[in-house]
């Protein structure tokens, strides 16, 4: 570890324990954008990656502020919960092994860790608008960073070890990356966060919103790779349907239909259409098409306890598992998938509750819907890449956001029925006072109900 990564870390820690609730999440925010992921400490074989050093910290102010008191389990905790546990085991099972349980068992720390944290911490739309301003704010000086590196060819954040010093080149274009595990994954991030920085263009600062979505396009120009690009195509798809809002379950059913269609009328499967997307040039939409072609056509290798080496397949490419659906099958089974699967269809489900339980013209309506389309973005980008680094926290943040919506909404009703018995009280208040003069009141204040 760099001593300036030690030093990060444990300034951050303390800022995450000592830090007021609405400002806790920003230091792993901070983190993941401007550490490399490669930073760590080993102890007794164990890794600590700086995030999951970030994790630790989380659950001491957890523990000493109790602010999991207000914390209400439902079905998406649940199908999470059930996930990770699945994946664990059947990962376990496939290997035998005890550091494949150490593996895992990391892997469900860093997921649990972060989810149940960004549950307990994020309690009202007011922790939503301040967590969304604070990712406008960090935008900037990353696209900074993005620009020199662009413009140099040089990471200054290899001085930290795990990215190169020597930006990438390929098919003539730099593909800088930052502090990020890959150039991919950093597109990946930002394509993702801008439904919510597009939330705020209702904001009273004209300025704000669009200096956030500017940095982000521009980073993931600088990527230059296809998956971030095709992810801010899909912020573009999933923000058009917002008139269409309370439609999308016809939506759905329509696009699975047309599916069908093109999978019976194609001279190749529709999954085909994957090698087709090449839009920046050097894309390896063909290994997508064949890992996903391996994996359905090998169903009776990996169906019960994954498949710890897809390479006997016969199919070179499996050796990047450039799809995190095929990697929790491959991984976890058909069990894992199908709990990650139903874990993203309960989502969306409770994105559609909080919308039709909000005012269709209020701020915090179009918040939510920009919370759907983000997670719209992530469940598309996961045809082209699996997750690792610094993107599992945005991730669990947005899965965490979903989850708590039932109590935020909860929450954002009370304001305005504090507002009404308050007009109710000064109303009796004042017909009481102009009474007194008659001998005393006459009026007497209703019971609440």
């Amino acid at each position: 570890m760099h001593p300036v990564g030690l030093m990060a870390v444990l300034v951050l820690g303390v800022g995450v324990v000592l830090l007021p609730r609405r400002f806790a999440v920003f230091p792993m925010i901070l983190m993941a954008c401007f550490i490399p992921a490669a930073q760590r400490l080993v102890v007794m074989g164990l890794d600590f990656t700086l995030l999951r050093i970030l994790v630790l910290f989380a659950w001491m102010r957890l523990l000493l502020r109790s602010e999991f008191r207000d914390f209400v389990w439902n079905r998406l905790d649940t199908l999470i919960l059930a996930w990770m546990l699945s994946g664990t085991v059947i990962y376990t099972i496939q290997y035998g092994t005890e550091s494949a349980l150490i593996y895992r068992c990391g892997w469900m720390f860093d997921g649990l860790g972060m989810y149940f944290f960004f549950r307990c911490v994020l309690q009202s739309f007011d922790d939503l608008d301040r967590l969304v301003q604070g990712f406008i704010i960090i935008s900037i000086p990353v696209a900074i960073a993005f620009l020199i590196e662009w413009r140099s060819g040089r990471n200054a954040f290899s001085i930290f070890g795990g990215v190169p010093p020597i930006t990438h080149v390929r098919e003539g274009r730099l593909r800088c990356q930052g502090a990020f595990a890959h150039a991919i994954l950093a597109g990946c991030f930002w394509a993702s966060v801008m439904p919510w920085m597009a939330a705020f263009l209702t904001d009273n600062r004209r300025w704000f919103a669009p200096a956030g979505l500017i940095a982000s396009a521009f980073i993931v120009i600088t990527c230059a790779s296809s998956t971030p690009v095709m992810s801010v195509l899909l912020v573009i798809i999933g923000m058009s349907f917002f008139t269409m809002r309370y439609q999308l379950r016809v939506v759905r059913w329509v696009f699975l239909g047309l599916l069908a269609v093109l999978h019976f009328t194609m001279n190749q499967p529709v999954w085909h259409l994957l090698a087709r997307a090449d839009i920046v040039g050097g894309s390896t939409g063909w290994h997508r098409y064949k890992i996903m072609d391996a994996t359905i056509n090998n169903f009776s290798e990996w169906w019960l306890i994954g498949e710890s080496d897809p390479m006997s397949w016969g199919i070179w490419q499996m050796r990047d598992i450039t799809n995190q659906y095929i990697l929790e099958a491959l991984r976890g089974g058909l069990l894992t998938l199908v709990l990650f699967v139903a874990g993203i269809a309960v989502a969306f489900g409770m994105v559609g509750q909080a919308l039709r339980r909000l005012e269709d013209k209020s701020p915090q309506h179009f918040l939510v819907f920009c919370v759907g389309v983000s997670l719209f973005v992530h469940v598309g980008t996961y045809f082209g890449v699996s997750y690792f680094g610094q993107i599992i926290m945005l991730w669990y943040l947005n899965l965490a956001i979903i989850g708590s919506l039932p109590s935020i909404c909860s929450t954002a009703d009370i304001p305005e029925t504090a507002k009404e018995e308050n007009r109710i009280s000064e109303t009796y208040a004042v017909q009481d006072s102009q009474v007194k003069g008659f001998g005393g009141s006459i009026l007497a204040k209703p019971e609440s109900k």
